[in-house]
């Protein structure tokens, strides 16, 4: 009677422990993720890692599943990497008290001989084996434009920008996307000139065609900017194989650059005086920033630069009664 209740209090201790580890590890690891070259000539190495700190990895190479109930003669404990010959399916999960979803990636090795693409000049080069070859080559589409209500999303010129100005002369366009993902088919490319006459073929084998948006920066008043464009299109995303839908190559260059007329950023100011005693009778000095300024008999200063500061100062015996500032037309 003493053994059968001794037995069921084991019995019940166990459960409680196996009932409590399960508690303990309730949380699962995150999923492994196995990485390396997965088309490949000779060999590739193969990593596999885990965001979960602590857990143990456990792969297959037989397609089978790596997950266990006991000792197998399948799963790998994953402590290296290692290097595969020839064409293999990993299947691998991690292991914290909890497995974690099985993930699997298969590395195929290349029958062919290998071919070295260079996206540059477009060209794929490879040494011809004792046999015959067959090439199978992913011709990539030319990057474009989104389309809203059939209308291409294309760059434009912006307004009201002044000389030297650091806001951008260009309202970027929208690229396309790849398919039903959110990366663009390429990202633009901008190359401004004060060339009117510049071709397109003499623009693209220019120097100087930047992603980011060009500005005003650097050029004078009554300006006229040119502006070209074009798609630098994208290449695969890393870890994904190069197809038809997210491969691009680049866009045509525009056919007419954007004009983009910069408005002058000088204006002038002119001095009104309660007689004819103009602001150059010595009544007063001005300066602009920490220049002295010449006002000419008419009482007129031409030509300050847009955000200057301008200081008129009162001299000995007399003193300003009012100032008033008009708004003329801006002159282009």
């Amino acid at each position: 009677m003493n053994n059968m209740r001794n037995k069921i209090f084991m019995t019940l201790a166990l459960l409680i422990t196996a009932v409590g580890g399960a508690w303990a590890k309730d949380d699962k690891p995150a999923n492994p993720v196995i990485s390396g070259e997965t088309e490949f000539y000779d060999e590739v190495t193969v990593t596999i890692t885990c965001a979960t700190s602590d857990a143990n990895i456990y792969y297959t190479l037989d397609g089978s599943d790596p997950t266990y109930d006991g000792p197998s003669s399948t799963e790998i404990e994953y402590k290296n990497a290692f290097t595969l010959t020839e064409t293999t399916t990993v299947r691998a999960a991690a292991y914290t008290g909890s497995w974690s979803a099985i993930v699997e990636v298969t590395f195929t090795k290349q029958t062919g001989p290998k071919v070295t693409w260079d996206a540059a000049t477009k060209t794929g080069t490879f040494e011809m084996p004792a046999y015959d070859v067959e090439i199978a080559p992913i011709y990539a589409p030319k990057a474009d434009w989104a389309i809203v209500e059939t209308v291409k999303q294309l760059p434009t010129a912006a307004e009201g920008i002044f000389a030297e100005s650091t806001d951008s002369i260009i309202t970027p366009g929208k690229v396309a996307m790849m398919g039903e993902t959110e990366n663009p088919q390429g990202i633009v490319k901008y190359f401004a000139t004060g060339d009117k006459n510049m071709t397109a073929a003499q623009a693209m084998a220019a120097d100087g065609w930047l992603s980011k948006l060009p500005t005003a920066a650097g050029y004078e008043r009554d300006t006229t900017i040119y502006v070209w464009y074009y798609i630098a299109g994208a290449d695969t995303p890393e870890g994904e194989t190069a197809t038809a839908e997210n491969t691009f190559n680049d866009s045509e260059i525009c056919t007419t650059p954007i004009e983009v007329k910069i408005l002058s950023n000088k204006f002038d100011i002119q001095f009104k005086a309660a007689n004819d005693n103009t602001i150059e009778a010595g009544k007063a000095t001005v300066k602009v920033g920490e220049t002295a300024a010449e006002v000419d008999e008419k009482g007129n200063l031409n030509g300050v630069k847009m955000n200057s500061k301008v200081t008129v100062t009162a001299k000995d015996g007399y003193k300003f009664r009012k100032a008033e500032g008009k708004k003329h037309q801006v002159k282009n």
